[in-house]
């Protein structure tokens, strides 16, 4: 997987705050499916759900770089 370098993308807070609520339920599900007594239908809802979260991350990310491509070009 090629690495994810925010530092070169100007983030607005809105977008900023979004993505750090995606991580934050992120390693909260990942927390919670490395527990004993997490039942296999709940892991695998955990990661169906853990999926989504990094398809509506890497969906921001791109559209951040579009943006940022855009001012490029300007």
């Amino acid at each position: 997987m090629k690495p994810i370098r925010l530092y070169q993308l100007d983030i607005d807070p809105a977008s900023e705050q979004h993505l750090l609520s995606l991580t934050q339920r992120h390693l909260k599900l990942v927390i919670e499916h490395g527990h004993r007594q997490t039942p296999p239908d709940r892991r695998a809802d955990i990661g169906k759900e853990v999926e989504a979260i990094r398809t509506e991350r890497e969906s921001i990310i791109a559209s951040l770089r579009q943006q940022a491509e855009l001012q490029v070009a300007v």
